[in-house]
């Protein structure tokens, strides 16, 4: 019983700065955002592309509202991640990315900075379609 009252602090911790898949849709407004000069159609399927070469895993896709939701599995470094990508159409040959990524687990998690990952690789998936 008093180990159990040990760890449940460490467990409380633990469970409060976990990510999930609906606090990471969430923060849209909190994320590195990125306009591209390419229509929204494009600027999507780039954005699936991106994530594909960087090997995240698609947890859910909404082509009509822009958002996209990827997981990182487990690293050397990290306990995993949440990233959602929400793209928006801010003209007729201009698409705004922005890029939220939170841990599964905070404590001692040094995960890839996927903001600047994901929008750089969308860049480059848009410019070898050119």
């Amino acid at each position: 019983m008093n180990r159990l009252l040990l760890l449940l602090p460490v467990l409380i911790f633990m469970a409060s700065g976990c990510a999930s898949t609906e606090t990471v849709k969430e923060a849209q407004g909190q994320g590195l955002s990125r306009a591209y000069q390419a229509t929204y159609e494009s600027v999507f399927q780039a954005t699936l592309d991106a994530a594909t070469a960087r090997k995240l895993e698609l947890v859910e896709s909404d082509r009509s509202s822009g958002r996209i939701v990827f997981s990182h599995s487990v690293s050397l470094w990290s306990w995993g991640e949440r990233i959602a990508v929400f793209v928006r159409s801010t003209g007729p040959a201009t698409t705004v990315v922005e890029v939220v990524s939170k841990p599964v687990l905070s404590p001692l998690n040094f995960p890839p900075d996927w903001q600047h990952i994901l929008l750089d690789q969308i860049e480059a998936e848009l410019q070898t379609k050119k």
